[in-house]
Parts: structure tokens; C-alpha cells; sequence
């Protein structure tokens, strides 16, 4: 467990020693894993003992994680758009810039992990144009390690993330960011992004062919009913499955110029309701037996106007969890008048 000194006289929340603290003979004073309370602090006063190593608790371990996060992901984000706006203007990119977010994101999650919260947190106080590239990366290498993907192919998996998108660069912003639904031309332009995102890709040196194919393809659909190729099932290129899920449910959790956002629990909903047609159905299993774990605790606010904190989601029904309001708990899946209305922290 992680650790830090702290001055004995700034112990007061029960901190508990990781070390063990000897006496100039080399006896034990206190031994490890002891909590502080007032007698052991006034014992190592009379020894003189003015700071000792604690545990790091849980939350303030967590809190630093967020913090380090939070600067890797806009670092990210920062060099993203770099890379992007020199794909636009036709410019060769160098594969070691996508290769080093890859390399970095993946060594931090490999070391701490992440909380689907880390990016929830990010999400709602960032802007929405390369932070949905970082955040479909992130929710595909969580999918590919829940998949059991090996180390390279969950590294190829997020630059797939970064760059599925890179072809909206040269996509008229009066389009992308019109508000209200947009007209079949102005759709069909939209669309034209999976080809030109290939195309682009390939002044990219050196990156995987899997790589251009998902950016290619993370709009096709296991029914045909995608593009830019109509395929179907296993035509489809594995990245590219993973990446369609990533998309769409990152797209659904996120507000936009013409939506809302919707909750975590309403995406899953949504991705039950078109999963079977849209979706490789066994990645789409590993996704949802994983995904909505990540909530359990969160604070939400609920239609009733109640802030809870959800503390169960039945395996059978995981878009109905059931919230702790107080000293009572409400089942979502009992309480049909009632919905998670958003998460709060």
C-alpha cells in the first residue's frame, strides 16, 4: 500500500502506521499497522518522534489518482489535436506521437487502474470535440481487457480510439455542430468521414493495418445496416466491433449541441434496445457484465428530486439499480415511477 510521513501532531483521523518505529536501541516503539490514537502519539512524543509514515487512505489515494489523471488526459487531449489538425492539412504525422498517448495510457491504467468516474468527471467540465476520441479509446482498451486482448492489441486498440474519428477534421463544423436533426445530404457528407479518416491515416507511418481498418469500419454494423461498406458480422474487423460500442456509448452518455446527455443506465437501455442488430453480441455480454459496475456507489439524483447512492445492480436487470435515499433503499425495478434522472458524483 502506498504511504507517507505526516507530522505526529497532524494525526488525528486514525492513521495507521506502515512502518514499524524503534528506539535508538532498536526496540520496537509501535509496531506497524498500529493505529495512532492519543497514547501512542503522547509515547513517541516522549521519543521525540516528530513525523511517521502512514498509510494513504483509500480516498486521498483515489483523490491523487483523479488529479493524475486528469493532467494525463488533457496532456492527451492536447497532443491529440496537435495530430489532428497536421492530419488535415495533409501533413505526414509521425507514428511515435500516437505510439507515446498509447504507450502512457496504457502503462497508467496497467499500473493503477481507472474508474469509469475518472473519465465521467472529465467529461462533464471538458469540451466535446477530441475528448470523445480520448474517452472511446479508454472505454475500447477497458473493453479489450475485459476481452482478455493481448498487451499490443489493446495498445493498437487505443490508437484505433484516438483516431477513429480523425476524418470530421475536414467535415464543414456548420454541419457537425448544427443543432436539430440533419438532412440527408448534410448526413450523407457525414458519413464520407470513415473513408477520408482512412485515407488520412495513411500519412500515419508505420500503424497497423487493423488500426486504418477500424477507423474504416467502426460505423459498419453486424446486420449490414452500417457503412461506409454495409458489412456484415464477421466481415467486420474486431477492432472495429470494439470501437462501435466505445462510440456509440460514449456518444450517448455525453451532451451535445443537439441532446441532452443520457445516464449511464439509459445508454445500456439504449445499446440492449439496438444491440442485437448493431453489435457483436458476445463483445456486447463482456461490456454490459462489466460497464454498469463501475457505478456501483455513485451518487445520482433520482425523479423524485432524492440524491442516493447506488449500492446494487441486479445481474438480471442492470439498468435498475437499487439506490440507498437515507435509511431506505428503493429498488428501480419495484419503484417504476422512478429513474435515475443524472449522476452526481
Amino acid at each position: 500500500m502506498a504511504y507517507k510521513y505526516m507530522k505526529l501532531s497532524e494525526c488525528s483521523n486514525g492513521e495507521i502506521l506502515s512502518e514499524n518505529l524503534y528506539d535508538l536501541e532498536g526496540s520496537i516503539l509501535v509496531s506497524k499497522n498500529s493505529t495512532i490514537n492519543p497514547y501512542i502519539a503522547e509515547r513517541l512524543e516522549e521519543y521525540k518522534v516528530d513525523k511517521v509514515p502512514v498509510y494513504i487512505s483509500k480516498e486521498e489515494l483515489s483523490g491523487r489518482q483523479k488529479r493524475d489523471f486528469r493532467g494525463l488526459y488533457k496532456e492527451s487531449v492536447i497532443t491529440l489535436k496537435s495530430i489532428m489538425n497536421n492530419l488535415a492539412i495533409g501533413k505526414i504525422v509521425a507514428p511515435k506521437k500516437i505510439r507515446e498517448i498509447s504507450d502512457t495510457l496504457y502503462a497508467y491504467i496497467d499500473k493503477v487502474g481507472i474508474s469509469i468516474e475518472h473519465i465521467f468527471e472529465i467529461k462533464a467540465k471538458d469540451k466535446y470535440t477530441y475528448n470523445h476520441s480520448m474517452n472511446v479509446a479508454l472505454y475500447a482498451l477497458l473493453i479489450g481487457e475485459w476481452l482478455g486482448c493481448s498487451e499490443e492489441e489493446k495498445k493498437n486498440i487505443i490508437k484505433a480510439g484516438l483516431l477513429h474519428d480523425i476524418g470530421k477534421s475536414r467535415i464543414p463544423l456548420e454541419i457537425l455542430n448544427k443543432k436539430g436533426k440533419l438532412t440527408k445530404e448534410e448526413f450523407d457528407i457525414v458519413k464520407t468521414h470513415t473513408i477520408i479518416g482512412y485515407k488520412m491515416s495513411k500519412d500515419i507511418l508505420s500503424i497497423d493495418e487493423n488500426v486504418r481498418q477500424a477507423i474504416l469500419s467502426h460505423h459498419e454494423r453486424v446486420d449490414g445496416s452500417g457503412y461506409p461498406q454495409g458489412l456484415k458480422g464477421d466481415e467486420i474487423n474486431s477492432y472495429a466491433k470494439i470501437l462501435a460500442i466505445a462510440d456509440v456509448y460514449d456518444a450517448l452518455i455525453s451532451k451535445r449541441v443537439y441532446k441532452e446527455k443520457s445516464t449511464p443506465f439509459e445508454a445500456v437501455e439504449e445499446l440492449k434496445r439496438i444491440g442485437a442488430y448493431s453489435f457483436d453480441v458476445n463483445i456486447l455480454k463482456v461490456f454490459f457484465d462489466n460497464i454498469v459496475n463501475y457505478y456501483l456507489g455513485s451518487k445520482v439524483k433520482i425523479s423524485d428530486g432524492h440524491i442516493g447512492e447506488i449500492v446494487f445492480i441486479p445481474p438480471n436487470n442492470i439498468t435498475c439499480p437499487v439506490v440507498k435515499l437515507g435509511n431506505t433503499y428503493v429498488d428501480l425495478a419495484k419503484e417504476e415511477e422512478l429513474k435515475i434522472l443524472e449522476m452526481v458524483g
